[in-house]
């Protein structure tokens, strides 16, 4: 209300180190700068890794600016790749070319830890913009951003406040012990040296959860806002749940086909129970998903790949529930509000940002994370009882409706939370 009263015409930089969607983050840094442009804003989106998002291209954003370069882990030159993944001395240069010619009122940063690396903060803070940063992940809080042990498959504890040198010595890395060091170095540089976290304005948590942990393990004392990730609703879903029951009881995974999202605990599952799944995603442990499509039959197990929005709704339409395995705390997956707008319950593990998203017996099931038999005890129940998923799923939309999920009431919220920083 108040930036209607002002009509004021923001200026707004937004940091993603991808331009395309490559995960839930860049999805919402791309929605949300299309959307303020579409505000009258004055939008500039600033990234590392293309290609270049063609609703970006067709959005008519002030500019979209890609470096074309690779990110850390995909970079063939890795001497290049240690050294610009602490400090991207091209984007920085970039940037004040940016700057000679154009002054930004607020900076939104989305990513940089994969590509732009945390050296525009120190720019940003010398020029003194406003920074706003949104905590899609445990970045300034876990060097591998994920508060979690890849080699035990667990959560991590480590990430607390007085355990940084213990985290040294614990070789939680998915590669090796020496990238572990690497990230723990770069972590070290973010927080002691470049003390990034100081010198970001605000903070917007997608979650009540991760708004917690930050408070709990970040020692400054800056204001931090839970705004949901918009979901991109289509006209042709907001019409009733419908009332028809599914003959078939599927299954449907959407996410990064790796061990610490859990798919290969729900492989098991399936394999033991009479159900099929459809899994949408890409990731390390695709031959395993192949082996089991092979070996159960691909009406058991359907592997579609990576897909675009349009065609995962269409998949939720056709399925009985979600299942989101994850072993790692997830902050907040996009998925799971775009399940509920499609009328489909949810089953997940009973930690992190995810619970909110899912209420136990009404919306979705919890099972115990990491638990085969908790699991599997979850599956059989909304394949025993396909009125049960039905009548979840029903609860699961009306209660997302309330939560102010599209993409417009999203983008409100980011107006007054930048009026607020800035006024700040």
């Amino acid at each position: 209300m108040i930036l209607r009263k002002l009509k004021k015409r923001l200026k707004i930089l937004i940091l993603s180190d991808y331009a395309f969607t490559k995960g839930g983050a860049e999805k919402v840094a791309i929605s949300s700068a299309i959307g303020l442009s579409k505000e009258n804003h004055e939008v500039v989106f600033f990234s590392a890794v293309g290609p270049i998002d063609d609703e970006l291209v067709e959005a008519g954003l002030m500019q979209v600016i890609c470096l074309g370069q690779k990110d850390i882990l995909d970079n063939p030159k890795k001497f290049d790749a240690i050294l610009s993944g602490i400090y991207n001395w091209r984007a920085v240069e970039r940037l004040k070319k940016l700057f000679s010619c154009w002054v930004p009122d607020v900076v939104h940063i989305h990513g940089i830890s994969k590509a732009l690396s945390w050296a525009p903060i120190n720019l940003l803070y010398q020029k003194r913009f406003p920074i706003i940063y949104t905590l899609h992940d445990y970045g300034l809080m876990c060097p591998n951003m994920g508060i979690y042990n890849f080699r035990k498959n667990e959560a991590c504890q480590y990430y607390r406040r007085g355990e940084t040198l213990k985290c040294f010595f614990i070789n939680c890395d998915k590669r090796n012990y020496l990238h572990k060091i690497w990230r723990w170095f770069r972590y070290f540089i973010v927080r002691k040296i470049f003390m990034a976290d100081r010198k970001i304005n605000g903070y917007i948590a997608v979650s009540r959860f991760i708004k917690e942990i930050t408070r709990e393990n970040l020692r400054v004392n800056k204001p931090v806002r839970v705004i949901y990730n918009p979901v991109d609703i289509g006209k042709d879903i907001l019409g009733k749940c419908s009332n028809s029951i599914k003959k078939e009881v599927n299954f449907l995974y959407v996410g990064r086909l790796s061990q610490e999202k859990g798919i290969d605990l729900l492989l098991e599952v399936i394999s033991e129970t009479d159900a099929s799944l459809t899994i949408i995603g890409d990731g390390e442990l695709m031959n395993l998903c192949r082996d089991y499509a092979e070996r159960l039959g691909k009406d058991r197990v359907r592997i579609l790949g990576y897909q675009n929005g349009k065609r995962i709704f269409t998949e939720m339409r056709k399925s009985s529930a979600l299942v989101l395995p994850s072993r790692c705390m997830e902050p907040a997956p996009l998925v799971l509000g775009e399940a509920a707008y499609n009328c489909l319950p949810a089953i997940v593990a009973d930690h992190g940002g995810v619970t909110e998203f899912v209420e136990d017996e009404i919306t979705g099931l919890y099972f115990k994370a990491g638990n085969k038999e908790s699991l599997k005890r979850r599956v059989d129940k909304i394949r025993k009882n396909p009125l049960l998923a039905k009548r979840m799923g029903q609860k699961a939309r009306e209660i997302i409706i309330k939560k102010d999920l599209d993409i417009s009431d999203h983008v409100k919220k980011l107006e007054e939370y930048y009026i607020n920083i800035i006024d700040k």
